[in-house]
């Protein structure tokens, strides 16, 4: 640009016009409408946190995408990562005013210094749902219940819950007799299974984690059993390994209540998160080559950093990026198209005959804006048409005389001269 500067988003920043507005906004008052009957209550977080109250909540390599910088009282700060970790800061320092079980959904922005790549924002809006205070499997369950309600009512069919749990596969590295410093090296690299295959885990596990290749190979073996029962003969030695799976065969028993086919065990998934200590979770679609839009678990000891006791938690999150993305993908999003109507004033004297006219028809809901400027009619038209308004109501000094209406239907262009009382009823088609 010759004047000016030139306007431009941030990498990994983005601004959302209408289409994706609406779209976003359907997806946000779905995960609101169901979080509520399932009895979760709205919070809020700041979007800045000090920084010592975040760190070594989320693992090592999360630290790295943190947004982190001194404010100008030289504090150190940073945009929240996720929302989960503020909201246990929150809890804490709430914690004599918060009645356990508290049941809490967020839908807010978190920032992460990503490379920016397809469904890799910098700037994006988590969607959560918690269960704190209860180390019930039965909470576990109703999380994932709610997950599968909030799928079911964006319109999703086909998708699967993988769910697995961090002590069972602490249980395995147990029975095979693997040094506990390594389960974290482990349960990464099983984390990248899907991603780069078998065989690019086990040289990891071999080459970067000094396992004996023999363990490596049995422990991937293990791995790709899906009958829980036969897992649970395999590590029947491991008290750890033991509670993981009466976990999981819980939350499976309470899931098939309700939902018979949705929920599979399955040993691979480890989610990424330091701060998981029992089952784990995804969701994941299984049409399209989409696969997860969502993970959770439980995480008992993420509120304990701030007052030294633990308090059980449970927990998913949804991104509302991800999800949209996917149903537009899948062509899914279908608006429910209200009647709209564009009211064009040809003069200025018009305008007091044009404010009673759009009040009379915005207190019956009908969707009604105003042209501001007087132009050509066929300018005001053109733009109607360009907005999609299903209907014009064209004003000027014969309407006003005669308290009618001139209205156009831009469908099918047929036009009608009506008074307030007709054309309200024509427009609600009644």
């Amino acid at each position: 640009m010759k004047n000016g500067m030139k306007p431009q988003t941030l990498k990994g920043f983005y601004d959302y016009f209408s289409d994706d507005m609406r779209i976003r906004n359907f997806i946000k008052d779905s995960f609101r409408e169901v979080a509520e009957k399932y009895g979760f209550e709205p919070l809020e977080t700041p979007a800045l946190e000090y920084s010592e109250l975040i760190l070594g909540q989320s693992g090592a390599e999360a630290e790295k995408l943190y947004y982190k910088f001194q404010d100008n009282g030289g504090r150190d700060v940073m945009l929240k990562y996720e929302l989960m970790i503020p909201m246990c800061r929150a809890v804490a320092q709430n914690i004599n005013n918060i009645s356990l079980p508290y049941k809490r959904y967020q839908i807010q922005n978190a920032w992460r210094a990503e490379n920016v790549q397809r469904g890799r924002l910098r700037e994006f809006t988590q969607m959560d749902v918690d269960i704190l205070g209860s180390s019930s499997p039965f909470a576990d369950a109703e999380v994932i219940l709610f997950g599968i309600s909030f799928l079911k009512k964006l319109g999703f069919e086909n998708f699967r819950v993988r769910l697995n749990s961090r002590e069972i596969i602490q249980g395995i590295v147990e029975i095979l007799g693997i040094e506990k410093d390594k389960f974290e090296d482990i349960y990464i690299a099983i984390d990248k299974i899907e991603k780069i295959g078998e065989e690019k885990v086990k040289e990891i596990l071999i080459d970067d984690s000094k396992i004996e290749e023999e363990k490596a190979t049995e422990l991937l073996e293990i791995i790709k059993i899906k009958d829980i029962d036969k897992i649970s003969d395999t590590i029947n030695s491991s008290t750890e390994g033991k509670r993981g799976i009466n976990s999981v065969k819980s939350i499976l028993s309470f899931i098939k209540e309700v939902e018979e086919n949705k929920v599979v065990f399955d040993l691979s998934l480890a989610r990424g998160l330091a701060s998981y200590t029992g089952a784990i979770w995804e969701f994941e679609i299984t049409e399209g080559n989409i696969g997860s839009v969502s993970g959770g678990g439980r995480y008992d000891k993420a509120i304990s950093k701030y007052i030294g006791k633990e308090i059980p938690a449970t927990g998913t999150s949804f991104g509302l990026e991800r999800l949209t993305e996917v149903m537009k993908q899948m062509n899914m999003f279908k608006e429910k198209e209200n009647p709209s109507i564009l009211i064009i004033p040809l003069e200025e004297k018009s305008i007091p005959f044009v404010l009673s006219t759009a009040k009379s028809l915005r207190d019956q809901n009908i969707q009604t804006s105003i042209y501001p400027d007087f132009v050509k009619l066929k300018d005001s038209l053109k733009y109607a048409d360009k907005k999609n308004f299903t209907w014009v109501a064209i004003i000027g000094e014969d309407e006003i005389y005669s308290n009618t209406l001139m209205l156009k239907n831009m469908r099918t262009k047929e036009q009608f001269s009506l008074n307030i009382k007709e054309v309200i009823a024509k427009i609600q088609n009644k």
